[in-house]
């Protein structure tokens, strides 16, 4: 089967020059973990979550969670995201992103998301314009 087939057909993505503050807006309402980045043309350029803003916010956290001597200062993970709530998300923009596109079978996205652990990968056309995105519980119904 073709992922045109199982994918879900959300487009909510966002352009490089969309502040911290709003992203976290968007990625709030939407109950997703991860938004991709495309241009002014709809093509994907970049990916970005909840965990790159953490990173941006505290460089070096999520190393730190294995000590444990380790409390987090949630002060510090305010003032942090305070100070780049503002800043263009660009600078924490992943990229290069991995996807696959709408011909592709479903066991190439399958293969993806767990090899690479993600929870959902996003689906290009051929022009490479994102078209949607398939998400572990579109694979879970659909080898049901």
């Amino acid at each position: 089967m073709k992922v045109r087939d199982i994918m879900t057909k959300d487009l909510t993505a966002v352009e490089k020059d969309m502040p911290v503050r709003e992203l976290i807006f968007i990625l709030n309402n939407a109950e997703m973990p991860n938004v991709p980045v495309v241009d002014e043309e709809g093509r994907l350029t970049g990916i970005i979550s909840e965990k790159d803003l953490i990173r941006a916010a505290l460089p070096g956290y999520f190393e730190m969670l294995h000590s444990t001597s380790f409390i987090p200062d949630m002060n510090q993970l305010s003032r942090k995201l305070s100070q780049i709530a503002d800043q263009p998300i660009e600078k924490f923009v992943r990229t290069p992103v991995m996807s696959v596109t709408e011909d592709d079978d479903d066991l190439q996205a399958a293969d993806l998301i767990i090899r690479k652990g993600v929870k959902n990968v996003p689906v290009v056309d051929g022009d490479g314009r994102l078209v949607g995105r398939v998400r572990r519980i579109d694979l879970l119904r659909h080898f049901l």
